[in-house]
């Protein structure tokens, strides 16, 4: 063969591709390839963008579903526009409830489309938003009574924040707030989340001691692998309350 004619036949080869299209399952794959980076710039957007198309062509992949709710708490979380997260949240929310309908035996749907909702109104306003709370309560109860230990026991991280957020008056408890935390860690050891919203926790309980410990830990831990961006950045929140509780 003539070397000029391979890259000839390469570009005729990619572009026989592009004509047939990416399947939503190769299409995850490559959304999963860019979550696995989504530390870098830009690259959780990209995913996001490969699970929408895979949700697209697959309107009824479960899957789908879940990698789209997944990507879009993490691009919404990372938001620095409080119009823009209200905006990606209602959309997880829209999501998951689609998911739970028609997988309501899997803990997926319930968990996230709690986290969406929870971080949903926490982007509208914790006060206008106390009409969601018993929503993600439920959801979180769902979740827990089919896998508890999900996502690092996240559920319980969930309710222990919103038992943190919440005024007393409408339900908010530090007590509550404390035994879901720590029964997130005993769950997830690795949470750096639960670890700082239970620094925060002991701290409003007068529990200084355990909160400055906890951060501690917290920037002394080893990241799950599966949660490296996410432990720095609860690390970097845990460096700027410990140099405050310190004070």
């Amino acid at each position: 063969m003539k070397p000029h004619i391979l890259p000839v036949i390469i570009l005729l080869t990619a572009l026989a591709i592009g004509l047939q299209g990416a399947t939503p399952e190769e299409l995850i794959l490559q959304g999963d390839a860019l979550y696995a980076r989504r530390g870098e710039a830009g690259m959780a957007g990209q995913a996001l963008a490969k699970y929408q198309e895979a949700l697209a062509l697959s309107p009824g992949s479960f899957e789908a579903l879940i990698k789209n709710a997944q990507a879009l708490y993490y691009v919404g979380d990372n938001s620095a526009s409080g119009s823009e997260k209200q905006k990606i949240f209602k959309q997880g929310m829209d999501i998951c409830k689609k998911a739970v309908a028609l997988r309501p035996d899997r803990v997926e749907g319930h968990y996230w489309l709690g986290v969406h909702t929870g971080s949903y109104g926490e982007a509208r306003g914790v006060l206008k938003s106390l009409f969601l709370k018993n929503d993600i309560i439920d959801a979180m109860n769902r979740s827990i009574a089919i896998d508890g230990a999900y996502e690092n026991g996240g559920a319980y991280c969930v309710l222990g924040r919103l038992y943190f957020k919440v005024p007393g008056l409408f339900g908010g408890s530090k007590k509550k707030s404390r035994q879901n935390l720590e029964k997130c860690l005993q769950l997830g050891p690795k949470s750096s989340v639960g670890r700082l919203f239970l620094a925060e926790t002991y701290w409003a309980l007068d529990e200084k001691e355990l909160a400055i410990r906890t951060l501690e830990e917290l920037l002394a831990m080893e990241p799950d692998p599966s949660w490296v961006p996410e432990t720095e950045k609860d690390k970097k929140e845990g460096a700027k309350l410990l140099e405050k509780y310190k004070k």
